[in-house]
């Protein structure tokens, strides 16, 4: 998916936390434009707190739902600050691809 929405990805600002920037960089040589710390280590908060300060327009936020993580809280407090300041918001591939798709 991302490789299909390089173009769109390389024209805008990119806001991820430290595993997601590796791959992006990893997989399409993209250096993201802000990076935060991984979620586990607050960049979920982070990017929730960007999010208030209307500095995010739009959030693609992949989890592995088969994976357990130790930061579910800050991850439902990101994806409910979203909603709350009506954020669009991407949890699965293909709402990603058509978020992507018409930006």
């Amino acid at each position: 998916m991302l490789t299909l929405h390089k173009g769109v990805l390389f024209a805008n600002y990119v806001v991820s936390t430290k595993g997601t920037a590796e791959y992006m960089l990893k997989m399409l040589d993209l250096e993201v434009d802000e990076k935060v710390p991984s979620g586990k280590d607050g960049g979920d908060t982070k990017i929730a707190n960007m999010v208030v300060d209307g500095a995010i327009d739009i959030l693609i936020f992949l989890l592995n739902p088969m994976k357990p993580f130790s930061h579910s809280s800050a991850s439902d407090a990101l994806i409910r600050e979203c909603i709350v300041s009506n954020v669009p918001i991407a949890l699965n591939a293909a709402t990603a691809d058509v978020v992507l798709s018409n930006i």
